[in-house]
């Protein structure tokens, strides 16, 4: 936006790109709309995880801030009106693997920096993020999961108990949303918060549904819901005709010609949460915890003097 704003004025519009930082920084440059909005500082974000607040410098060629502590930094000016292609190198018709695991198409016409400076720390650490890695699809999911966490905890209040952006989705596609059914005028709210994560989160493809009672963050135990707890006919609601993200392959007419146009897809809810009426009888089993103490060789018993 600021830019487009900039070529609209016909000026270059300076910028640094900075390479080479601490965690906080990566996870607050991730974030997006609506949790920050346009003109949102997202470096409050990693000030706040770390304590402290990021220390900025002057660039030293463009009237631009960089990050202090940055391993490397690009300094330059984003052109006005220039437009180049992506695989002008290659021209292989590719840029470089994208988060849902696929060759990402090359964009025929991108603005061009022009590199007026490069500073960098000594013995400098060239850091990168590149493709559908466990680093990128996590940084992708914290934004996914902060966005509908607010948005469903501020319209049913205490119901939301977490959300989980799984990698497989590369943190945009697929949640897994873990609710709490306090009252039988909570029956049918579940489904209500996969709506709301769809309209807050527009590139969000799918929702699993979960209980309380299953850790979202493991895959075998959502699977277990879904195998035990879900009926295809009845649990699943399809949205179809949604507008989703250009760069999953199966959201194209040329999978279907029911898809009207590349990057509309179906959106799905997979509702794995027990019918409050039938809550008694999808409780799990239980397991009495034991004191393996007795059970020990006399060798592996506490002793009281252990530290």
């Amino acid at each position: 936006m600021f830019r487009q704003k900039a070529e609209k004025a016909g000026k270059p519009f300076p910028v640094t790109i900075n390479m080479g930082l601490d965690p906080a920084i990566h996870i607050s440059a991730c974030f997006e709309a609506p949790t920050t909005p346009l003109g949102f500082d997202e470096l409050k974000i990693a000030g706040g995880l770390r304590g402290e607040g990021v220390e900025l410098v002057d660039a030293v060629t463009v009237k631009q801030k960089s990050i202090a502590r940055a391993e490397i930094v690009i300094e330059g000016e984003i052109l006005p009106n220039v437009r180049v292609a992506e695989d002008q190198n290659t021209k292989s018709g590719y840029a470089m693997p994208e988060f849902p695991g696929y060759e990402g198409t090359a964009n025929p016409s991108l603005p061009l920096i022009k590199v007026k400076a490069i500073t960098m720390r000594k013995n400098a650490i060239m850091q990168t993020l590149v493709g559908p890695g466990e680093e990128h699809v996590n940084l992708a999911g914290i934004p996914t999961e902060a966005s509908i966490f607010r948005t469903v905890e501020a319209g049913i209040p205490g119901f939301l108990q977490n959300v989980y952006a799984h990698p497989s989705g590369g943190g945009k596609f697929l949640s897994i949303l873990q609710v709490k059914k306090r009252t039988e005028a909570d029956q049918g709210r579940e489904r209500q918060a996969a709506l709301m994560a769809f309209g807050i989160y527009s590139e969000l493809k799918q929702v699993i549904l979960v209980d309380g009672d299953v850790d979202i963050f493991d895959t075998n135990d959502v699977l277990w819901a879904m195998t035990t707890r879900y009926q295809g006919e009845v649990s699943t609601v399809f949205i179809p005709g949604v507008r989703c993200h250009q760069l999953d392959p199966s959201q194209d007419p040329a999978y279907d010609p029911k898809i009207l146009a590349h990057g509309i897809t179906t959106k799905t809810i997979f509702d794995c949460t027990v019918p409050w009426k039938l809550k008694k009888s999808f409780e799990r089993a239980q397991f009495k915890e034991v004191d393996p103490t007795p059970y020990m060789p006399d060798w592996m018993k506490p002793t009281g003097h252990e530290k």
